[in-house]
């Protein structure tokens, strides 16, 4: 993925401010709100080399607002739009504690009150990719604190709005998955090498649930998803996960690669050239032309495998 940091996306904001549906709820509206802002942005991943991209201000003066966001830019551009266009609801900026997450400051999200008591949690910067490719969202009052003192929306109730407000028709791609699941569970794989098998369900994974995407964060964590739903516990269990990131003065560059080392199978993704089989010369490549990675154990394998056979051992 290629990140150009001016791509102005006040256009399609202008466009969710003015296409609330009528005759909705305040709930529906605010479902409204986040499921179209959720298709607009992609995580600004530039925070991997410089932290200092979460404290970047909104630039609402000048009618521009890029694509690219952090967790701060996205909950406060939610926040704006339910305060400025529902009135029975108060929204504002919470801090919320990620696991895993290892940068300074804490992650954010969006808490909204409603006027007859209702109060959730909406973090839609962890719900871009489900937003994207179709799946049930998780974080549209989906939790509460350790407190407990917010409600939950059902998956249910979530459907029931989403059906209403044109998302879906009838299913999600969470559903579209599970038929896979069960058709891929009437493949007799008895003649096929446990390789054989990963290669198989990941391509057909790639032929059937390709998805256009904001930015390569995105569609890592959908793919990410995918296979950890399509592969089995063992299978999935063998796979590794890291990033390659390429930058220079001008641009941010992104790509994923999926390790499968103790089967000898490896992908990549870029949105630029979508998912694709590799080998481990062309990965230990990429590390030697520009590319890095903040895995040295990665670094490690790919350097190994390319090391020339001795004959005389």
């Amino acid at each position: 993925m290629n990140l150009k940091i001016g791509q102005n996306i006040i256009p399609s904001i202008n466009f969710i401010m003015s296409s609330i549906p009528e005759n909705t709820t305040d709930l529906e509206k605010v479902r409204y709100i986040y499921i179209n802002l959720g298709k607009l942005f992609s995580y600004d991943y530039r925070v991997i080399a410089d932290e200092s991209v979460i404290s970047e201000p909104i630039d609402y003066a000048n009618n521009e607002i890029g694509r690219y966001k952090t967790c701060y830019q996205i909950s406060e551009i939610l926040m704006t739009l339910i305060n400025g266009l529902i009135p029975n609801c108060q929204a504002k900026i919470i801090e919320r504690k990620i696991s895993g997450r290892s940068f300074n400051k804490e992650h954010v999200a969006t808490e909204v009150t409603f006027s007859d008591g209702l109060k959730i949690i909406l973090d839609l910067t962890l719900d871009l990719a489900n937003i994207q490719g179709g799946l049930k969202t998780k974080e549209f009052g989906f939790t509460t604190n350790s407190a407990g003192d917010y409600d939950i929306i059902s998956l249910r109730e979530c459907a029931q709005m989403d059906k209403k407000l044109g998302f879906i028709v009838d299913k999600y791609t969470d559903d579209y998955i599970n038929e896979f699941i069960e058709q891929l569970a009437q493949i007799d794989f008895s003649k096929f090498s446990p390789s054989e098998i990963v290669d198989y369900k990941v391509k057909k994974t790639k032929e059937i649930f390709s998805k256009d995407f904001k930015g390569a964060h995105e569609a890592t964590r959908y793919i990410y998803i995918l296979l950890s739903k399509i592969l089995s516990n063992d299978e999935f269990g063998k796979l590794r996960q890291f990033n390659l990131s390429y930058s220079n003065s001008d641009d941010f560059n992104l790509m994923a690669i999926y390790s499968f080392d103790e089967l000898g199978l490896y992908y990549s993704f870029s949105n630029e050239l979508g998912f694709n089989k590799v080998s481990p010369q062309i990965i230990s490549g990429l590390l030697k032309s520009g590319w890095k990675t903040n895995s040295n154990s990665i670094q490690n394998i790919f350097d190994e495998s390319i090391e020339p056979t001795n004959p005389n051992r």
